[in-house]
């Protein structure tokens, strides 16, 4: 239970900024049946702890909340010629 908690706390984290369960909702929406409306009210059940979401909602989720990773603007990679 302590890393459904973990987690958790750091989805509450990613969801702060305005929109943010607007957007997942919409890409769950495009990636699943049902519109973003019932999606924002299931990410928010959950996130309030009145639903409890599968493990594989879960790692969906985590794709789509997970940080952008930043490029690199400089190639770090060595020559090896």
């Amino acid at each position: 239970m302590k890393t459904y908690h973990n987690w958790l706390k750091k989805l509450r984290k990613r969801a702060q900024p305005s929109g943010t369960l607007s957007q997942w909702a919409e890409l769950l929406s495009q990636k699943n049946e049902g519109s973003a409306e019932l999606w924002r009210e299931y990410l928010q059940a959950i996130l309030d702890e009145e639903e409890r979401p599968s493990l594989d909602f879960i790692l969906n989720l985590d794709l789509i909340a997970a940080p952008a990773k930043e490029e690199s603007a400089n190639d770090e990679q060595i020559s090896l010629w």
